[in-house]
């Protein structure tokens, strides 16, 4: 049985009850015959921490699929971490990530749970969701992707493009990292857009190895920019290997002057150029002209990023000739943009590159497996949802995810290696 029919299972158990307080009680009936863990198991590792009421949450993963058993002092909670935990067992890793536990709204249980007991049912999902996160890759191998020696062999993964010092992230960037590299991220670029981030993304690099610095001014700011600003960018170029980026051109944005695009972009190219440093190049709506200047004009040898490519597909075989990377988005996995998936079927395997753009480009709700939101409750997309950009590419493309996890390291050491 899947999860989608054991939801019909439990919709209509709980339904031919009368009101939500009495598909409680019968919850509270179930986790009284729950059994108990033992005192071995019911230690501080397993606790979840946030918590009221003790809770203890036990993960197993075994033959490719995640097995949850649980305990509390307050048999309540225990009522609802026994509900998810027996849900979710039994069921492989992406099954669980693709069915999140909304449905219980609509029964008509948590509207009954006190704030403090809707938050341990947010903890029991959050700790189910990184132990699935956790066995994504070891999953994939159990089904067929690699011989079975090789499920704790842990998959490296690289986000080409994201905004990691974005003040979105309000300072948490060290839990960030701690949970990229949890995921597998091995290394991932962090983009500047303007002279007033730089210094952020000089202190990340710094503090950080997975963290690879990129600095450039992105068209939307150009309007800050400073007198002195090309000397800045040489500045902070001098000071650690880095990247040069985003840079580009955009006709998309409201009201967004094209005036004087050209010349800053020309600029920061040749300087990538010079340099030998990789670009990562923004376009929207001006792929055309973006293709006329970089033919045109000095390139880096080691190669372009055309970070989240949305350009036609007839001219991926031009950009490439140039030495361009495409780099996917997980934003590219919602429903509407059927015509960049079909697109990057198209791309070169050897041409490929994976990104977030964290904190910007979301991806499906559904997919989402790290769910983070800004001081003002809107969802920002976290970097290692990189994990899931990666699988829906490889669905996209009908690859097996270590081929395409291998290739993309190959592609990425390529364009990025050595700095």
């Amino acid at each position: 049985m899947n999860l989608a029919e054991k939801q019909q299972q439990l919709t209509a158990e709980l339904f031919s009850l009368q009101s939500g307080q009495d598909r409680f009680a019968r919850l509270v009936e179930r986790a009284k015959k729950i059994a108990p863990l033992s005192p071995a198991l019911r230690i501080e590792e397993n606790l979840l921490p946030g918590c009221l009421a003790k809770l203890w949450l036990v993960s197993e993963f075994r033959a490719g699929t995640c097995g949850f058993t649980c305990d509390s002092d307050s048999l309540i909670v225990k009522a609802i971490a026994g509900l998810l935990c027996e849900f979710y067992s039994g069921h492989a890793p992406a099954e669980i990530l693709a069915h999140g536990p909304e449905f219980l709204a609509p029964l008509g249980i948590t509207q009954h749970l006190t704030p403090n007991r809707r938050n341990a049912l947010a903890k029991v999902w959050e700790r189910i969701r990184e132990f699935a996160v956790a066995n994504l890759t070891a999953a994939t191998v159990c089904a067929g992707d690699a011989p079975a020696a090789a499920v704790t062999k842990k998959l490296k993964y690289f986000d080409a493009h994201n905004h990691l010092q974005d003040a979105r992230f309000a300072g948490r960037q060290t839990e960030l990292l701690a949970a990229c590299e949890h995921a597998g991220v091995v290394r991932m670029v962090a983009n500047g857009a303007c002279e007033e981030d730089w210094p952020q993304v000089l202190q990340l690099a710094r503090e950080n190895k997975t963290v690879l610095p990129s600095f450039g001014y992105h068209p939307w700011y150009l309007h800050e920019r400073t007198p002195d600003w090309l000397k800045n960018l040489e500045f902070y170029l001098d000071k650690t290997p880095a990247a040069v980026g985003e840079i580009g051109l955009d006709r998309w944005k409201p009201d967004l002057p094209y005036a004087g695009q050209e010349e800053v972009f020309l600029a920061q190219l040749r300087l990538a150029a010079e340099r030998n440093l990789p670009a990562s190049l923004h376009c929207l709506r001006a792929w055309g002209r973006m293709l006329e200047l970089l033919q045109n004009n000095p390139r880096p040898a080691r190669g372009l990023v055309l970070h989240s490519f949305g350009g036609p597909a007839e001219m991926i075989p031009a950009f490439a000739k140039l030495g361009a990377y495409f780099s996917f988005p997980g934003y590219f996995l919602q429903e509407r943009k059927w015509k960049q998936r079909e697109s990057f079927r198209l791309v070169p395997t050897d041409r490929l590159l994976v990104e977030t753009d964290a904190p910007d480009q979301s991806l499906p709700v559904e997919k989402d497996l790290h769910l983070l939101a800004a001081a003002d409750e809107q969802p920002l997309n976290h970097p290692a949802n990189i994990v899931a950009v990666y699988a829906g590419l490889a669905e996209l493309r009908g690859e097996p995810l270590t081929a395409l996890t291998a290739q993309v390291a190959e592609n990425f050491h390529r364009v990025f290696g050595g700095l």
